[in-house]
């Protein structure tokens, strides 16, 4: 593995080109007609462009499909959890008696992660993964950073013996409030986070600038932000000084040009966590990063290892 300016630092060898790269970011047609009405609306209600901005950001505007089946989907079991009135879909795989359990995140569904899956299975993991409130097969309209954290923390009581999570981007921030605020039962010892923001107020400013919020109106979103999550943003903040309860190892996984989540995150996570460490690639973006044969190899050893 070479290694580069930071020791905790590596650069993934790898060679796999991509059959369907990951293209620009690119918005919809429609907005900046959205831009300049939030634009007009911080200038004019500031309150009311934060409430239609903090709408706009709870509600994923999409529920992610499968366009058809294959062979993995077809062999999972299907379960329900109980997490408080709504029902959680969930899959498993395998029936080892040390488990992993997989988090989605936003806009996606737990089956997103399946590359992971057969790998682990053959390190002898039962593998478990959900979609989570007001996604995939799970009902809502509506959800937020605490409220997907504690359907995480139903899973992990549900599941039971989990020894290692694997998060993507919004299920990374998801996993830590879980485990940091929420006091599962049973807590993994091993955890990975690819693609995963850091600071809830980082969050925040990048979807104002997104919007073209004032900074009148941003004010406005981060107290109502605080208010709905009855505690304060850095509450949502996946670095402090220590890891959550329990978690023994961490594993970062980032690309460098992320268009999403910028990389700049991953090293402020990895500077307040001397114990984990970060391997990042060059070019796989935000989502096809988790398609990487190299990464999710790298990956399953890193749960592996006791």
């Amino acid at each position: 593995m070479a290694e580069v300016a930071n020791p905790r630092v590596y650069k993934l060898p790898t060679n796999w080109q991509d059959s369907q790269p990951e293209g620009l970011l690119k918005f919809p047609v429609w907005m900046p007609i959205l831009q300049g009405c939030f634009r007009l609306a911080s200038w004019l209600a500031p309150r009311l462009a934060a409430r239609w901005a903090y709408a706009l950001y709870t509600r994923p505007r999409k529920r992610a499909r499968h366009q058809q089946t294959e062979a993995l989907l077809e062999r999972a079991r299907l379960f329900e959890c109980l997490f408080g009135r709504r029902i959680l879909k969930g899959y498993a795989w395998g029936a080892g008696e040390r488990s992993v359990l997989l988090v989605h995140g936003w806009e996606s569904r737990g089956t997103a992660l399946r590359t992971f899956v057969d790998p682990l299975l053959k390190a002898g993991f039962q593998v478990v993964a959900f979609d989570g409130p007001a996604h995939g097969d799970t009902r809502g309209t509506a959800t937020t950073l605490p409220e997907f954290a504690g359907a995480v923390r139903a899973m992990l009581h549900h599941v039971g013996n989990v020894e290692a999570v694997i998060t993507h981007s919004f299920g990374g921030p998801s996993t830590v409030f879980a485990l940091r605020h929420l006091q599962p039962e049973y807590t993994p010892s091993k955890l990975v986070m690819v693609a995963a923001p850091n600071r809830a107020e980082a969050v925040l400013t990048r979807a104002a600038s997104t919007l073209r919020l004032g900074k009148r109106a941003l004010d406005a979103l981060r107290q109502k932000a605080a208010r709905s999550a009855q505690m304060p943003l850095e509450a949502a903040d996946v670095s402090t000084d220590t890891l959550p309860d329990g978690v023994v190892r961490v594993l970062l996984a980032h690309d460098e040009l992320d268009p999403i989540v910028p990389v700049d995150d991953a090293m402020e996570t990895l500077q307040n966590w001397p114990s984990a460490r970060l391997i990042t690639t060059r070019g796989y973006g935000h989502y096809r990063l988790m398609k990487n044969p190299d990464l999710i190899k790298y990956v399953t050893e890193f749960i592996r290892h006791e």
